[in-house]
């Protein structure tokens, strides 16, 4: 099996891109392929640049999300929003093939504020779940507050996260395992 993870964030230290990390650590111990797609080469989309063919850093995204099983996105909110970030990768892997249909996805959030990027989730899920794939909403791990359980290295120092995040990765797996099998009549 294999996950790929996509950061909403393109800052070096972003609280996200860390968050992402620790979960995609975990879910590597339980025997997946895990990897992160840097979505600072990719491109904003535009109709224009589209119709004179996908650019390569796209079409490498693209064939990145095409060879994983399942994605882990983390994301702040900006704005009550999900990032300009997350919402361009999320165009681009909706055209001409559109990726995002039967695609698990599982949508993940932190930051320094008390909010816990609740917004950003509903408003990801709806863009992807209206082209096709389906996010799980189970267990959340929406964070607020990222200084009381992550320090400044990206170390989770609050257990309960880590077993949050262990769980999150246990339901991502026995997910993307279910729905790969076919279907008993």
């Amino acid at each position: 099996m294999k996950i790929l993870g996509i950061c909403g964030s393109l800052r070096k230290e972003s609280w996200n891109l860390k968050l992402l990390k620790n979960m995609l650590e975990i879910t590597a111990t339980k025997g997946v392929d895990t990897t992160i797609f840097d979505l600072n080469t990719v491109p904003m989309f535009h109709p224009d640049v589209e119709a004179q063919g996908i650019p390569a850093e796209a079409e490498d995204f693209r064939d990145a999300v095409r060879d994983s099983d399942a994605i882990i996105i983390a994301c702040p909110e900006y704005n009550g929003s999900m990032t300009a970030t997350l919402k361009n990768a999320i165009e681009w892997l909706s055209r001409r093939g559109n990726l995002l249909t039967g695609k698990i996805f599982f949508i993940i959030g932190t930051g320094p504020g008390r909010s816990g990027c609740p917004r950003m989730h509903m408003h990801a899920s709806y863009s992807i779940e209206s082209e096709g794939g389906h996010v799980l909403h189970q267990p959340r791990v929406l964070l607020p507050h990222v200084a009381n359980f992550m320090d400044q290295a990206g170390n989770i120092t609050d257990r309960e996260v880590t077993m949050l995040l262990d769980q999150a990765a246990d339901t991502l797996i026995w997910f993307t395992t279910q729905l790969g099998k076919p279907i008993d009549p």
